[in-house]
């Protein structure tokens, strides 16, 4: 009998400790900070919503509550930047600027509706929403978004573009022929006059013009109409085969007289004799540039595919990206990037980023890229292709407009024409060389007594609060001095650089700011903009623990460690997992994402499914700030023998030689179990607990009122007679 009752005490151990232990994985009861538990309130659609000139347009805006803790009496306030130059007022559809309350991971979408002006600028206008909110715990906090109202005004001037243009024969041999043709589409209702189309980037030894004038002369183009054009084109008889560019432009006038010109790259394909077939041969496919207007320091993406067509193996490709204009497009990536090698019918992506610098002006500009690779003799090949993007900056315009009044004074500009930086993606607490070269792109006028110093300009992000400077000269100043460049001419600069330890992990831009004079004494400033990628370090520490090396089957074995976010970032999808021949409910234990600084505790209990030698691994898996996935695994060997005979547990003495109390025993049993269970009654009253208070938190959606928050509270650049409005539901 005495037997009998040990079993099954044993047994009902064993299940109340797994329950206890899947209790205590389930209760998040612990105490909270009410000043800690901060809802957070994003956008989840945008952040670019187009809005038409003249009309009043509705925006849907999406807003979730990321957290897990619900936000209450939520106050939506919209700011603009440059509140005097906004061609629009933003308003609210019914009271929608208030929301009652916002559960933990839930959505909502409120409608906000703008009147824009009639002749409101083609541009990006940044808008700010400002969020007020409150917690369970009565503690305010406050948040903001920024959204873009992208106004596409047509109507002040024309708007055309190439269509249906084609290469036939799209392939031609050395000494072939072949014609471009196309449409140009007037898509306005403005006629363009004096249209001139010219087709460059033609030369005689490479595709040259064929018994036929390389431009052609419109004397206009009726608004929404089109207009078809044809050139002719031959190969050199020693043109090596390759992929060739010709460019394709348009000047013309508007009805007031105002000039205007579009210029669109077309390709053609030369195909080499088979001695060159044998060889690499690279080409650019799948080329993707960037629609639309954008404004200055807005980034945007031209991407490609780089494909090795020829029969051998292209060796030391170097792929470059520069902007071709002196400065007004720089590259907000890496601008070199390198590949060893691309075997035949081999291709590789590349994607690089790009911003307008403020010495932009409202046009089109050129992006050049330049692919140089090498053969199995290590004969050097070069060939470029290039891109186009369209930039607005009507302040610089306003800028040359002036100079132009000023008796048409032009200035001499410095820029960093090219810089490389070793290594490319720099480690936080390491120095890295950066080379620039420094260039005077006036082609008459020379620059003196030069002053150069590196600011870094921080872009708005999510990231905590940034303060200092992220990059400092090693061994040197900030400020750098040169005498003089003369015009056109160059000069190299290379720095040590020192990146701080606790730099966030992502693309920074280095701004090169610059003040000299001209030969008549003239003071001048300029800037301009380098992309430095860095690379943060991780660290996770996990405290020492050990698993017994024999145990007895079907006995519970316990793991438990603490573990420490030591490294600079958050790690991301923290996961748990238990390998070997046991059995255990908490196999994979998913933890989510751990901020640096902290910390947590990890406990789970497993039971071996076969005797002798069993293996048993803990692994910890993460993914750091790049996306790589990291592992840090301890391994263990666990001897598991034969569980002892219960009769050989019975017949056991005590060590003065007594055989045990068998009444002792069983009371002890029962006194056990009782004490378990009462712990498990407890653990679900403070769980019930817990769940009453959420559902009392959420039923507080109906009771908001006004006055629960402080919402005339003085906004950012907005008047006390706008406060008032507020109370009305006016425009802002």
């Amino acid at each position: 009998m005495i037997k009998r009752v040990t079993a099954i005490f044993l047994g009902l151990l064993m299940i109340l400790g797994m329950s206890m232990t899947a209790f205590a994985a389930d209760d998040d009861d612990e105490y909270v900070d009410p000043n800690s538990a901060q809802p957070e309130i994003i956008l989840i659609n945008g952040p670019v919503f187009e809005v038409t000139p003249g009309k009043t347009n509705t925006v849907k805006i999406k807003l979730r509550n990321g957290s897990a803790y619900g936000a209450r009496a939520i106050v939506i306030q919209p700011t603009f930047t440059d509140i005097d130059n906004t061609p629009f007022t933003v308003g609210f559809q019914d009271n929608e600027n208030r929301i009652s309350a916002l559960a933990p991971r839930s959505e909502t979408e409120i409608e906000l509706t703008v009147d824009v002006e009639r002749t409101a600028a083609t541009k990006n206008y940044p808008v700010t929403l400002n969020y007020s909110y409150f917690n369970a715990y009565n503690v305010k906090f406050s948040g903001n978004n920024t959204i873009y109202l992208k106004v596409n005004n047509l109507s002040g001037e024309p708007d055309f573009k190439f269509e249906n243009v084609t290469v036939s024969p799209s392939d031609i041999k050395a000494g072939d022929t072949t014609t471009i043709s196309g449409q140009i589409v007037n898509n306005n209702f403005i006629t363009l006059h004096e249209v001139n189309l010219t087709l460059e980037g033609l030369s005689s030894d490479g595709i040259s013009i064929n018994n036929s004038l390389d431009s052609q002369h419109f004397s206009r183009i009726p608004a929404g109409s089109t207009q078809g054009f044809s050139f002719p084109l031959i190969a050199g008889n020693e043109i090596a085969g390759g992929t060739y560019s010709v460019t394709l432009k348009i000047t013309c006038k508007d009805d007031a007289g105002r000039s205007y010109d579009k210029s669109q790259n077309f390709y053609i394909n030369i195909i080499g004799d088979k001695k060159e077939e044998e060889k690499p041969s690279l080409e650019i496919r799948n080329m993707t540039e960037p629609s639309g207007t954008y404004v200055v320091n807005q980034n945007f993406q031209v991407s490609f595919d780089l494909a090795n067509i020829g029969e051998g193996e292209a060796k030391n490709i170097k792929v470059s990206a520069s902007g071709m204009e002196g400065g007004a497009v720089v590259p907000k990536s890496t601008s070199i990037k390198n590949i060893k090698m691309l075997a035949p019918n081999e291709v590789s992506h590349f994607d690089f980023t790009f911003a307008g610098t403020s010495s932009a002006e409202t046009q089109n500009y050129p992006i050049e890229f330049t692919i140089e690779y090498e053969n199995e003799t290590d004969t050097p090949t070069t060939f470029k292709q290039y891109a186009g993007v369209n930039i607005s900056n009507p302040k610089k315009d306003k800028e040359d407009e002036k100079e132009d009044d000023e008796k048409n004074k032009s200035k001499p500009k410095i820029i960093v024409s090219d810089y490389v930086c070793d290594p490319l993606i720099v480690m936080a607490g390491n120095e890295f060389d950066l080379t620039m070269t420094l260039m005077n792109s006036h082609r008459d006028k020379s620059v003196h007594n030069i002053k150069m110093f590196l600011t870094m300009a921080e872009e708005t992000t999510s990231d905590t609060a940034k303060t200092g400077n992220i990059f400092t000269p090693v061994n040197s100043s900030n400020t750098f001095y040169f005498d003089d460049i003369t015009a056109k001419g160059k000069v190299d600069k290379a720095l040590r650089l020192y990146v701080v330890p606790d730099a966030q992990p992502k693309t920074y831009t280095l701004t090169v700011n610059f003040e000299y004079e001209d030969k008549e004494g003239n003071e001048y400033t300029s800037q301009e903009l380098l992309g430095i990628n860095v690379k943060q370090v991780t660290q996770l520490d996990i405290d020492d623990y050990t698993l017994p090396e024999q145990i007895e089957m079907g006995m519970p074995v316990n793991v438990s460690f603490s573990y420490y976010n030591t490294g600079k970032v958050t790690l991301n999808n923290l996961m748990i997992r238990i390998e070997g021949d046991v059995e255990t409910e908490t196999r994979n234990t998913y933890i989510g994402n751990l901020e640096s600084g902290s910390s947590d505790y990890y406990e789970s209990n497993f039971i071996p499914t076969t005797i002798g030698k069993v293996p048993v691994s803990i692994i910890v898996s993460y993914d750091d700030a790049s996306g790589e996935s990291v592992e840090e695994r301890r391994d263990f060997m666990l001897n598991v023998i034969e569980p002892m005979p219960m009769e050989d547990i019975m017949g056991m003495e005590d060590m003065q030689g007594n055989t045990p109390n068998h009444k002792v025993l069983l009371i002890s049993i029962v006194l056990g179990i009782i004490a378990i269970a009462a712990v498990i009654v407890v653990v679900t009253l403070v769980k019930r607990k817990k769940k009453k208070a959420e559902e009392a938190f959420l039923a507080e959606e109906d009771d908001f009122a006004p006055e629960d928050v402080d919402y005339y509270e003085t906004m950012p650049n907005q008047s006390s007679q706008n406060r008032e409005g507020r109370d009305r539901n006016e425009h802002f």
